[in-house]
């Protein structure tokens, strides 16, 4: 019998490699062949096992029965009475307010397609059907007021000091004094005509003629709204009729034209001076207002995109403040 002793080394070794190859090609393919363990779908299922059997057993050291809830019956707040409140007015403990967040909606609203002037008298539809006559006049207007009264007008007011030009605008305030007090009468404002009295008088007095507002100074009567034919025939219900712009005259609508002729027949003063000094006095009012004026209109055209639209929507919307007052 051969002994391991006198197998020569090269050979053992040999042998020792065979042996181990043969056991790896054994257990080779019962590892390839066997099915693989999911641990992670073992974990969970370990996992259950485990808090079963944890909350079985504090069942039990509590004394109760599986079947009895663990779960404390909520708690309402008593009234003023001590009586318990409805639970039905709150929620149960941990339960989210579901209204708390919620955003009322509003009912639809149905927005109509009727436009109405926001300018107008109210119950008033203001029309503009010369606007092509009237865009033409106006640009004509625009290119006096521009090239010929505004650099009339500062030439003006670099010569006249702005005291006699306040002067001179209170005298022709003054002179118009019985257009407003009239217009004041036949709307029924007697307290507007009884101050437009006392002021005529005082300021044709003790105020030169008019060229001193004494009675605002040193009396503190202060002058009412004015009024004027225009308004006087709004007040009785006249339709303004189509808005209109003249040559050389201010916005209006027919209404206000024919209330600017009654202003001119009311005014006594047409009536004793001559024609021509007439047209000279109120041209001279007309620059002297430009000129007390002169940066009101300044930069207007840069920032104005339709200059027609905005001056008529300007002259509406103060017609109907001063006819409201």
């Amino acid at each position: 019998m051969t002994s391991w002793k006198h197998v020569p080394p090269v050979f053992a070794r040999a042998g020792l490699i065979q042996t181990a190859f043969l056991l790896c090609v054994s257990w080779l393919p019962s590892v390839v062949l066997a099915e693989p363990v999911d641990s992670q779908a073992t974990q969970p299922a370990e996992a259950t096992r485990l808090a079963q059997q944890t909350e079985e057993g504090a069942i039990e050291r509590a004394g109760l029965r599986p079947s009895e809830d663990l779960t404390p019956p909520p708690s309402f707040p008593s009234g003023p009475d001590g009586a318990p409140r409805d639970p039905a007015e709150h929620k149960p403990l941990g339960e989210p307010d579901n209204h708390k967040d919620e955003v009322p909606i509003m009912e639809e609203t149905v927005v109509e397609s009727t436009f109405d002037d926001p300018f107008a008298v109210e119950g008033e539809q203001v029309e503009d059907p010369w606007e092509p006559f009237n865009s033409r006049t106006f640009t004509l207007n625009y290119n006096i007021d521009r090239y010929a009264l505004r650099p009339v007008a500062r030439l003006y007011s670099g010569v006249i000091p702005p005291d006699v030009q306040d002067s001179l605008a209170n005298a022709f305030d003054n002179l118009g004094f019985a257009s407003r007090f009239l217009n004041s009468l036949f709307q029924g404002k007697f307290d507007r005509a009884g101050t437009e009295m006392q002021r005529f008088l005082l300021n044709s007095t003790l105020g030169v003629g008019g060229l001193f507002d004494v009675a605002k100074y040193m009396f503190g009567i202060e002058a009412p709204p004015a009024e004027d034919t225009g308004q006087t025939l709004a007040t009785y219900k006249v339709a303004s009729g189509p808005y209109m712009v003249l040559p050389l005259l201010p916005p209006m609508t027919v209404r206000d034209a024919v209330g600017y002729a009654g202003d001119i027949f009311m005014n006594p003063v047409n009536y004793f001076i001559p024609f021509a000094p007439n047209i000279g006095l109120n041209a001279t009012d007309q620059l002297n207002k430009r000129a007390i004026n002169l940066d009101t209109f300044e930069g207007l055209e840069e920032s104005t995109v339709d200059l027609y639209g905005a001056a008529r929507s300007g002259y509406l919307d103060r017609r109907t403040k001063e006819i409201q007052e």
